[in-house]
């Protein structure tokens, strides 16, 4: 992103509307709130109007399985296209 001139900015907030836990596998469905985050231009720091997101929030599923260590790892995201609300926090 730096080598384009851009940077992000803001925070995006998880929203974790379920969560599914089989033995060693897991998914996670989010509503990531990103009303405060986008891209802005890496020298003058200011936010990109074309960055922001004319959604609030991202629907995103995790998909996670648990290592002979007991530790989670990641092992799939997806940001689907359907709207979805964020529970409240």
């Amino acid at each position: 992103m730096q080598s384009q001139g851009r940077e992000p900015y803001g925070e995006v907030s998880p929203r974790v509307k379920e969560v599914w836990v089989a033995k060693d596998q897991a998914k996670v469905i989010d509503c990531q709130d990103m009303a405060n985050a986008g891209m802005a231009d890496a020298t003058t720091h200011k936010p990109l109007p074309a960055s922001s997101s004319t959604r609030a929030a991202a629907n995103v599923e995790a998909t996670l399985k648990r290592d002979s260590s007991g530790r989670w790892l990641l092992t799939g995201l997806t940001v689907k296209e359907a709207p979805c609300t964020p529970p409240s926090p």
